[in-house]
């Protein structure tokens, strides 16, 4: 299959933001993205892509020839769609991440971000008029996404895990995001959200490396490209010192149960076709509890594939080619 951008490959829309208001909250608006093939193919559904914890669906469309899974996606002749959560990204409004961290407690937990997933679903069906999407999800993504999987499998064609995470004990983890004194509580302190600088996300993906050359995973200036794709999204970001964007901070409480091994969905539940993949070095989602996951899932079509070298944020990594192959594969016309 033709990569976008090839001579005879499909032609693709600009991605466009898509606004819609959040369940249950009338002064946030949500921001879904879409970017669509203009020649769709009627036999694939429309994909809806989950972020994280800490970056939103921008992650999926980074402004960097080459890097956008949401384009290899669409490329297959599909529109292809990428939720930002309450708090995130271009849903970065309302009341709470208005105010300072400490008025309020976590943000965007695990119903609220099933909800938006799930409002996202209805207008994405109604919009391209479909039953079902394919629903991909990153990291914190795959426990909110097999969560609406779990609860909604009429609305789910095909569901694709990358660095899944489902319930298993993750000391390091523990160690870094809950109290010391009492590791089934989130570290006391944090408040609503969180502040972001540009030295966090390289230290965090750097944390996740089998090596100290970051050059064997990624180009040079990735994390800077990503810390300022995402500050410009956030319109205080030049007034912290150093400068920071904002990031919701209740997925890291959803985060507390999975890494004290306590699921936050049924994998019992899924029943439609299932794909896991991660990164070799990924410790965040690790081999073991893929594999739990894996023996778990109910779908009589699953899949379990490992990328190395690959870390946490494979999808930005010199491996990542790899990753949106399998991705491609098992979302095509027949799966695989």
């Amino acid at each position: 299959m033709a990569l976008v951008g090839e001579r005879g490959s499909p032609e693709l829309t600009e991605t466009q933001v898509i606004r819609m208001p959040a369940p249950g909250a009338d002064d946030i608006s949500l921001g879904l993205l879409e970017k669509r093939c203009t020649s769709i193919d009627p036999v694939l559904p429309p994909v809806l892509l989950v972020h994280g914890a800490t970056f939103g669906a921008t992650l999926f469309d980074l402004p960097l020839p080459g890097y956008s899974l949401i384009s290899r996606l669409a490329g297959m002749g599909r529109a292809a769609y990428a939720i930002d959560v309450r708090g995130f990204g271009n849903s970065l409004n309302g009341t709470v991440m208005d105010a300072p961290p400490e008025a309020h407690a976590p943000f965007a937990r695990l119903g609220a971000a099933v909800s938006d997933i799930g409002a996202a679903v209805d207008l994405i069906l109604e919009r391209e008029g479909s039953d079902a999407v394919d629903l991909v999800g990153f990291s914190w993504g795959t426990v909110t996404g097999a969560r609406f999987a779990a609860e909604n499998p009429e609305r789910v064609a095909r569901l694709a895990l990358y660095a899944p995470l489902c319930g298993e004990v993750n000391t390091m983890w523990l160690d870094r995001i809950t109290d010391p004194d009492d590791r089934h509580r989130l570290v006391p302190g944090i408040g609503a959200y969180r502040l972001i600088t540009k030295a966090d996300v390289t230290q965090r993906w750097d944390a996740d490396l089998a090596t100290d050359d970051p050059g064997r995973y990624r180009e040079n200036g990735l994390p800077e490209i990503v810390f300022g794709t995402f500050a410009a999204l956030d319109p205080r970001t030049r007034s912290q010192v150093p400068p920071a964007f904002r990031c919701p901070a209740g997925p890291l409480a959803d985060l507390v149960s999975v890494f004290n091994g306590r699921p936050l969905y049924d994998p019992g539940r899924l029943t439609m076709p299932t794909l896991l993949v991660r990164g070799a070095d990924d410790t965040t989602a690790t081999d073991s509890d893929a594999r739990r996951l894996l023996s778990a899932v109910a779908a009589p079509e699953k899949h379990y594939h490992v990328v190395a070298p690959g870390s946490h944020f494979l999808l930005l990594e010199k491996n990542r080619s790899q990753l949106y192959e399998r991705l491609v594969d098992f979302l095509g016309p027949t799966g695989n």
